[in-house]
């Protein structure tokens, strides 16, 4: 499996673009909301984000021309100012899913998040780079979702080896909270940026990392053969499980939520090939929030 035949991985502060960026990210954007005389000046807002995004070099890892694929959906809501913007992001990753050492076709979700507040500048053809001591709202808020990208990405393949990415996208949050925008990273009616990385880097949220890794490393890549399935699928049960032993003492959790939300329908049907269908009741258990997506994958099985 790719990540197993990488070295230890140092994050550093940025480094100049080259062929080791980590992100391959497509970018669509909705202006149907804001007037049409502000579209002219984001004709090139796509553009400029995915190229930013895309030769960014966040770490020195080497991914042998492997890039964690990303999509970004960005919904304009308003113009507040000269060049001044509110938008509904979507954001999404994956990454393929193993058969021993090799790469299948199928993929496996990794992130899954809805942010429902963002507001920043852009100005065209603005210069964009990353600077770790200056916040700017625009660049801030896409590196904070590159290294959550990243941490969960490397989380897949090796227990708790996101920790660096995860205490810079906890860095950064902690810079947006000392600004004007503050209001953009705590808490809104569906998500918090600063929430979420503060429970990932929280040691009492460790055990849910660590269930992370063994659904995807010991369980999702273990489907591909029937020899190994049913091995895969006690693992994934099992870390499903150490997850809802962390929920039954946090059940606000943000973290649990948003491994629910990236993951149930791909658990649904997973466990299709379950010998047991009365393993649906404890996944309804487990994800209860999801109830009626497992309930109704198991009346069509």
């Amino acid at each position: 499996m790719r990540k197993t035949i990488l070295g230890t991985i140092l994050f550093l502060t940025v480094l100049p673009p080259c062929p080791a960026q980590e992100l391959n990210c497509e970018i669509t954007v909705n202006m149907e909301r804001i007037p049409s005389s502000d579209r002219d000046y984001l004709k090139n807002f796509k553009t400029d984000l995915e190229r930013y995004l895309n030769s960014t070099r966040y770490t020195n890892e080497e991914l042998y021309g492997e890039k964690i694929q990303v999509s970004m959906t960005v919904f304009f809501t308003s113009v507040t100012a000269n060049n001044r913007y509110r938008a509904e992001v979507f954001i999404g990753s994956q990454r393929p899913i193993y058969v021993g050492d090799d790469k299948s076709e199928k993929v496996t979700p990794i992130l899954r998040i809805k942010d429902d507040k963002w507001e920043f500048t852009y100005i065209p053809n603005q210069r964009m780079y990353f600077d770790e001591f200056t916040f700017d709202p625009l660049t801030d808020f896409l590196d904070y979702y590159a290294f959550l990208i990243i941490g969960f990405d490397l989380e897949t393949y090796k227990q708790l080896d996101g920790s660096r990415a995860f205490q810079k996208a906890l860095t950064l949050a902690n810079g947006a909270m000392a600004t004007s925008f503050t209001a953009d990273w705590q808490s809104s009616s569906g998500f918090s940026k600063y929430g979420f990385v503060e429970e990932i880097n929280n040691a009492k949220f460790q055990p849910i990392r660590l269930a992370y890794f063994k659904y995807h490393f010991e369980g999702i890549d273990f489907l591909g053969t029937e020899k190994t399935q049913k091995t895969g699928l006690d693992n994934m049960l099992s870390a499903l499980e150490s997850i809802w032993k962390v929920r039954q003492l946090n059940p606000l959790s943000l973290f649990i939520r948003q491994v629910f939300d990236a993951k149930s329908k791909e658990i649904a049907e997973v466990f299709r090939s379950y010998p047991d269908a009365a393993v649906y009741e404890k996944l309804a258990t487990f994800d209860p929030e999801h109830r009626s997506v497992y309930i109704e994958t198991r009346s069509n099985r």
